[in-house]
């Protein structure tokens, strides 16, 4: 039984969430990429009731992948955090039409005209200085 220990049968933690939601996006990614992902301990938030004094490998939610993978799902993994960072970085801004955008948000939610920063377009201006 010496194939059992091969590195490609190996599970990985490559990553933890407190929402299973979170998780999920992640293995829906790294899936589309070709790389074999699972979510685990999916319902122990709700079955511990998220002790503070529990050990937090039993309350947080994993995403798996096999060893032969993790490499690249860390890859993409990383990536993805980065294009995160990215999106939250934007600033609350005024569109070209007037409309206040939140923060965050790239696209005017009144008339779709895409954020100045963001390089689709220059018909928007970030908030003006008082």
């Amino acid at each position: 039984m010496e194939h059992d220990q091969d590195s490609h049968d190996k599970l990985n933690v490559l990553a933890t969430f407190s929402k299973a939601t979170e998780a999920h996006c992640l293995c829906a990614t790294l899936e589309s990429n070709g790389i074999r992902a699972c979510v685990a301990n999916e319902t122990s938030n709700t079955s511990l009731g998220a002790s503070w004094f529990g050990p937090i490998s039993a309350i947080w939610v994993e995403v798996l992948v096999f060893e032969s993978d993790a490499e690249k799902a860390l890859e993409i993994k990383n990536r993805l955090a980065d294009d995160m960072v990215v999106e939250e970085e934007i600033p609350e801004w005024i569109c070209g039409c007037g409309e206040t955008v939140d923060a965050g948000f790239e696209i005017c939610w009144s008339c779709s005209t895409p954020y100045a920063g963001s390089g689709d377009d220059d018909t928007t201006t970030e908030e003006s200085e008082d």
